[in-house]
């Protein structure tokens, strides 16, 4: 059996998409092709957070219908996948076979084998390991809950054991991902056990970062800066999802906290922590967001200079509670709101990267561009697949997954350009 399998949408579904590839790897000693047209079973691992991801989905599965085989079937998997189960109206497509799950993964969680290169865009020493699934937030934009059902944190020793075997197959680097990360354990353990679980995977040998997502500033405690300040392993990056800096479109949002908690604790972080990276994103074009309310988040953004921001635009999903929200705003005013929002982000990234020229770092060697003629990498600072990357043009042969001392000595827009450090 020859499998094409494409991933979209955030890391959650990456480490899905990796568990059902060893899956039928190893039960049905399928083969992994990059071509449509030789697949027997092409797979769409789907998102459908907004409708840009959706309308992304449908692509390709156009895409492929056009150039499969005659008797290829189609798998739908993942976010999309589920939205179409559960609103009757949604039919963009006929598929030839639809599958909401394709297998129970929980039950594969700590029988993972060695994936490496067999698994396209994949680089077997950055891996991300899922803790729990589900979100009980209940954000009124976030069609999510509705998707993945209510918060449900997976066990110590699932997660151990296969953090255990991705370190065995050559991953230096763990993200911990999941829809609410620093819940973890308030459902099954009846009380918060982030710190206890990151604390265990840091014993792993073989792992030397460890990198947290998705951490809602209001669950971010005392003790948690305190592990990433004394932990060596924790790299001292958080992904903070802010959306918006408003109290009245917060609350309008259902988020659970408010301009001045959200101040306190960026405060607290860098005060802690001075060279902690914070990326978070905003959503912009939110029901009621004036003006006066949009201007006041670029004011914020000026003022505190994230590291890190992504932006996305407010998109009006049945399935959600703001679907029903007056005074919704146009697609141009977003696009243009969203344009500003960036534009200022460029200008505050440019001035940090300035400040990083002469600087030296621990940069995680990912692969050699042979386009450009040099390696490329990442240190702290820079998730995989989410953040800019490090250029180094050295005459010296660098090994992928090598963790490597790089002075900076320029910068393009986003992405830095370092070389070798000689002591």
């Amino acid at each position: 059996m020859k499998i094409y399998f494409i991933s979209l949408g955030c890391d959650k579904n990456k480490v899905d998409s990796e568990k059902i590839l060893d899956f039928f790897i190893r039960k049905f000693n399928a083969k992994i092709t990059y071509e449509i047209e030789k697949a027997d079973v092409c797979f769409i691992n789907s998102c459908a957070f907004i409708s840009d991801a959706k309308k992304e989905t449908i692509d390709v599965i156009k895409e492929i219908f056009e150039k499969k085989k005659k008797n290829a079937k189609v798998v739908l998997l993942g976010c999309l996948a589920k939205e179409y189960k559960i609103n009757k109206n949604f039919t963009h497509i006929d598929l030839d076979k639809y599958v909401d799950e394709i297998m129970p993964v929980d039950k594969y969680l700590n029988e993972l084998n060695e994936l490496t290169n067999r698994i396209n865009d994949v680089r077997f020493f950055s891996k991300s390991i899922k803790i729990s699934d589900g979100c009980n937030k209940n954000c009124t934009y976030c069609i999510i809950p509705k998707l993945r059902g209510k918060f449900t944190s997976n066990t110590f020793d699932n997660i151990y054991m296969e953090a255990i075997n991705l370190a065995k197959s050559g991953a230096v680097e763990l993200n911990i991902v999941g829809q609410d990360v620093l819940n973890y354990g308030v459902d099954i353990y009846k009380k918060n056990k982030i710190v206890d679980l990151l604390n265990l995977l840091s014993e792993i040998k073989g792992i030397k970062w460890i990198r947290l997502l998705y951490c809602y500033p209001e669950e971010i405690t005392d003790d948690l800066i305190s592990l990433i300040k004394n932990n060596k392993k924790i790299l001292h990056y958080i992904d903070m999802p802010i959306q918006h800096i408003d109290n009245d479109i917060l609350k309008s949002m259902n988020r659970a906290t408010n301009e001045i908690n959200i101040r306190e604790k960026i405060k607290k972080l860098r005060s802690e922590i001075n060279d902690i990276i914070i990326r978070t994103t905003f959503m912009v074009g939110f029901p009621n967001e004036t003006d006066t309310k949009f201007n006041k988040l670029l004011d914020f953004i000026s003022d505190i200079k994230f590291d890190k921001v992504g932006c996305f635009k407010y998109s009006r999903e049945v399935l959600s509670d703001s679907y029903y929200f007056e005074n919704q705003i146009d697609e141009e005013t977003k696009e243009f709101r969203k344009k500003q929002l960036l534009d200022l982000q460029k200008e505050i990234v440019i001035s940090k990267n300035e400040s990083k020229i002469n600087k030296v770092y621990d940069v995680l060697i990912e692969g050699y561009d042979r386009e450009k003629k040099c390696y490329i990498g990442r240190n702290y600072e820079n998730a995989y697949d989410i953040d800019d990357l490090i250029y180094i043009k050295t005459k010296r042969n660098l090994l992928s997954g090598s963790i490597e001392k790089i002075k900076i000595v320029d910068f393009k827009d986003y992405d830095l350009i370092g070389e070798i450090y000689e002591n």
